[in-house]
């Protein structure tokens, strides 16, 4: 018996999203392909043999029937959400915001759209677009941590860390075990001063994810500033046991024990002086 062969457009297209829902990829092209074939203004068509293309890490074949798809059907959003996608792999940021704005312009609650612009704003240094990216997309979805994870990222980069120092809190409420947020917390909660509140962040990190080393250094600099010297000497000790690079570590924060020294009034120890100032 022969393959069985659609006698209308639309069941080839039917066709078509069924083997790409079963990953049968050349099988869902070649259907999508025949529904273009005989109705070339199908946009649906162009549309999900990008998607299939895009599956495939075809991207430029995916570019070209998107843009295709666009053009049959200007107010098409989830295509320029599809191709901006795409154009954000390639570091081609301008189009990839373009594309996003113009999702967000004919679906203003495409939440993923104002997300994935605020975070290309952010990676160019656009910190207010960024937020006002991110402020949108958390009223969109109220109880997402990972926005308010992200929007305390800007207010870091912003130099506003009591305003990150929120955002991770709320991050950290959502979702407790959030290492992620416990880690830039206590970076934030070091910026302003708030040595033992960094290290309650710490202890909680090690506490979740024992073996997350690089925390043992980090969290042995942040007692240097409490002149907790003998607690600080073990974590370090540890740290470099483990093969983490607590010099690296240091020069992260500080350009020299100098620099440490006389930014917090405080005189090291000869023998913490010595860990790092060598590897």
């Amino acid at each position: 018996m022969g393959t069985h062969k659609p006698n209308d457009t639309e069941s080839y297209y039917k066709r078509g999203i069924a083997y790409y829902k079963k990953r049968e990829y050349d099988k869902a092209i070649a259907d999508f392909s025949e529904v273009i074939k005989r109705e070339p203004d199908h946009a649906e068509a162009y549309y999900n043999r990008g998607n299939t293309y895009c599956d495939e890490v075809d991207f430029d074949e995916a570019i070209a029937d998107y843009t295709k798809a666009i053009e049959l059907r200007p107010d098409y959003a989830e295509v320029y959400y599809k191709r901006g996608r795409i154009y954000a792999e390639y570091d081609a940021y301008d189009k990839a915001i373009d594309d996003f704005g113009m999702t967000i312009k004919f679906d203003p609650e495409h939440s993923d759209a104002h997300g994935y612009r605020a975070d290309l704003y952010r990676d160019i240094g656009e910190y207010g677009k960024a937020i006002e990216g991110y402020n949108m997309e958390m009223e969109l979805r109220p109880d997402d941590p990972e926005i308010y994870y992200d929007r305390g990222e800007v207010y870091s980069k912003k130099g506003e860390y009591h305003k990150s120092i929120e955002d991770y809190s709320e991050a950290i409420k959502l979702i407790p075990s959030f290492t992620e947020a416990y880690v830039e917390r206590g970076f934030a909660y070091f910026r302003v001063g708030k040595f033992e509140s960094a290290l309650q962040d710490y202890d909680k990190i090690l506490e979740l994810e024992p073996r997350f080393t690089k925390i043992y250094a980090v969290r042995g600099i942040m007692l240097l500033h409490i002149e907790e010297w003998e607690s600080a000497k073990l974590d370090l000790t540890f740290a470099r046991n483990l093969r983490v690079n607590v010099v690296t570590e240091f020069h992260k924060i500080y350009e020299s024990v100098t620099d440490f020294e006389e930014k917090n009034d405080i005189q090291l120890p000869t023998d913490i002086v010595a860990m790092l100032g060598r590897q």
